[in-house]
């Protein structure tokens, strides 16, 4: 299969036509090769490191979350040219999904961090609009311990199969403004600080990757818990579950054949 087929399957698993994303998302297939995909790989950026670790591997098809357009200063476009000489040396095709890969219901960044976290028995709403759509869920209908929380958060990393490839979620951040028991959870994974939608979506705590500072002030006078397990940290489980959904389409072989890099 090529490198443009395997694109089209993960456009189709994510219905990535249906989303509006930043300029600089520029989901689907960023570089390409001729030849057929051996074996793929995933990683949360597409930085050099990655695509190293991906050539190292003889991985010729790369999932990321962050692909190599963002910015458009002149630094921004030196380093984009080396990360896609480098692709285009190694061999390397870059598929990148943004928010498409955030929103979906099963195989979605925040989903996954909604599972992980012990949160999957909760109801959950569409919650984190983001260029028009949602790409988080609201989680209510339990009982849930603050501290629980924050030590599922510290420990997403025991028994995942990265091993020391990506950075442990060990050093987060949590602004213990409101109640220690949670009802009314928002879950949105990256970078997210719309405290207006957390108000109005009537939430007691918000888990999300980052947020500036002020909005960790407001959160305080406003009683919201804020619980931030770092941008790259929160967006792991996307293109792993992406890739081995997409395997299996694809009939891959069950023997692992993909990168594990963050």
């Amino acid at each position: 299969m090529t490198p443009s087929a395997l694109a089209r399957i993960c456009d189709r698993i994510l219905e990535t036509q249906k989303f509006r994303d930043y300029p600089g998302a520029r989901n689907g297939l960023q570089v390409s090769h001729g030849r057929q995909v051996k074996k793929t790989g995933w990683a949360v950026d597409a930085d050099l490191d990655s695509i190293r670790r991906a050539g190292k591997a003889k991985v010729d098809f790369l999932v990321v979350h962050h692909g190599i357009f963002w910015g458009d200063s002149a630094l921004d476009r030196k380093i984009r040219a080396r990360r896609m000489a480098m692709a285009k040396k190694l061999g390397v095709a870059i598929y990148s999904s943004h928010l498409p890969l955030d929103a979906h219901p099963e195989l979605g960044n925040s989903i996954g961090l909604v599972r992980a976290l012990g949160l999957g028995k909760g109801k959950r709403s569409p919650f984190g609009m983001a260029m028009g759509r949602a790409i988080g869920w609201k989680v209510e209908g339990g009982r849930w311990k603050r501290s629980a929380i924050v030590q599922r958060c510290r420990g997403l990393h025991k028994g995942w199969p990265w091993g020391s490839v990506a950075t442990k979620l060990s050093e987060i951040r949590v602004i213990s403004a409101g109640p220690k028991i949670c009802r009314r959870i928002g879950v949105v994974t990256g970078g997210f600080g719309d405290l207006d939608q957390v108000v109005r979506a009537g939430l007691d705590t918000l888990v999300t990757g980052e947020a500036d500072y002020p909005t960790e002030v407001k959160a305080r006078e406003l009683g919201i818990n804020l619980i931030l397990g770092g941008h790259r940290e929160t967006e792991i489980l996307g293109a792993m579950k992406l890739m081995e959904n997409a395997n299996f389409v694809i009939g891959f072989s069950r023997t692992p054949r993909r990168l594990l890099c963050g």
